[in-house]
């Protein structure tokens, strides 16, 4: 099925970084699916709490502690939640993680918990189609979850559909266009209207993203197919679109087949001009200018994806990345 289609059989599982991604990519696609006699479930990973400029606009305040991003993740909550009233009328299970705004990376890095997690929530819905954002939206949190998505798509092993959306890009649509209704559209801007906190001061910017036409790329679900293992050691390009900084990090993300995964996060300083090496005792790994080097070591499981990126270190002054996530896949 190489187009925008859902049938009644079909159980569909939205996953968005924060309140509005599920308005803005993907209000008429719901709706669609809906129609169809789908079922709909829509995956909140975050309340978008760390959103501090909309917040002291409207509640007229200059420091915002941990009790006010609380009470500012809880309106961007019941904001969504009214939102996805409007679009299926009641017809949508929603599920909130509540995960740290601005944090998936971190959290991503830390463990297999939200991994985990993600797994857990595939097998009990089990999806047909799960839509997802693009490894290279350039918001962190859009593509750190597109990683903990894909890797518990290798543990799971689902046989889904992968529909892919970008909310926050340069490089313009890609992919299959949903083909817009009037009616559907005229209800996806009143969802969007229930997002009163992020109209505020970018109203005229969520317009234009919500009326554009929604695409999404389309791909099966990856398999951890040791007999479409990468070829080692796995090499990546890892390109700066302007000069590195010396508050950067390398990530990377090694998955074996097993289902195991070797996290490295690593203070570069000026990886431009010096090699920089690690072992980890299951991989080791070799970055030289932008290109990366990366093996097994302790591991006699197949590397069957790697993905890794160049990190601007905290504190983030600027919210979206300059240099996004690198993949390698069999």
């Amino acid at each position: 099925m190489s187009s925008l289609e859902f049938s009644r059989a079909d159980r569909v599982l939205v996953v968005a970084p924060h309140p509005d991604d599920e308005t803005l990519a993907c209000g008429e696609l719901i709706q669609c699916a809906l129609a169809a006699g789908a079922s709909v479930r829509v995956l909140l990973a975050s309340d978008g709490d760390d959103n501090p400029w909309p917040q002291r606009w409207l509640e007229r305040r200059l420091w915002i502690g941990a009790a006010a991003r609380r009470r500012w993740g809880e309106r961007r909550r019941a904001e969504a939640l009214a939102a996805l009233e409007v679009l299926g009328a009641g017809a949508i299970e929603v599920r909130c993680l509540g995960w740290p705004d601005q944090g998936l990376t971190r959290a991503l890095l830390a463990d297999d918990a939200a991994v985990t997690l993600l797994a857990a929530e595939l097998g009990t819905f089990a999806p047909t189609q799960l839509v997802m954002p693009a490894l290279a939206d350039r918001h962190p949190d859009h593509s750190a979850l597109h990683v903990a998505l894909a890797l518990a798509l290798l543990r799971t092993r689902l046989p889904c559909r992968c529909l892919r959306y970008g909310v926050h890009g340069g490089s313009g649509p890609t992919g299959t266009p949903l083909p817009s209704a009037p009616p559907h559209l005229q209800r996806k801007l009143a969802a969007l209207a229930c997002h009163a906190s992020q109209l505020a001061l970018s109203r005229r910017r969520l317009l234009a993203i919500a009326q554009r036409p929604e695409w999404f790329d389309l791909a099966a679900a990856p398999a951890a197919d040791p007999a479409k293992a990468l070829a080692e050691p796995v090499m990546l390009r890892l390109t700066a679109q302007a000069r590195w900084p010396l508050r950067h990090e390398l990530l990377v993300l090694a998955a074996s087949a097993d289902g195991s995964v070797s996290r490295i996060r690593a203070p570069l300083g000026l990886p431009g001009r010096t090699p920089f090496a690690i072992d980890t005792g299951a991989v080791t790994l070799r970055l030289q200018g932008g290109d990366l080097q990366l093996a097994r070591t302790g591991s006699t499981s197949p590397l069957v994806a790697v993905w890794a990126k160049l990190h601007r270190s905290e504190p983030r002054l600027i919210v979206f990345d300059r240099d996004g996530w690198q993949q390698a896949e069999a």
